[in-house]
């Protein structure tokens, strides 16, 4: 949620499941998807990590 306040990402939806996520964002025409993505990945992959040292 920091990634999408900060970007001006607006999440409608999401819903999560064992292995992955699916969300409904609204997003300016001016952003690229692939960026956001690598964002939210990135960000979610370093927070798992840190708190789970054992998944690396």
């Amino acid at each position: 949620m920091q990634i999408c306040d900060s970007a001006d990402i607006v999440i409608f939806k999401g819903v999560v499941s064992k292995d992955h996520i699916h969300m409904h964002i609204e997003y300016r025409p001016s952003q690229d998807i692939i960026s956001i993505v690598k964002k939210l990945k990135g960000r979610t992959s370093r927070k798992i990590q840190q708190e789970f040292p054992l998944l690396k």
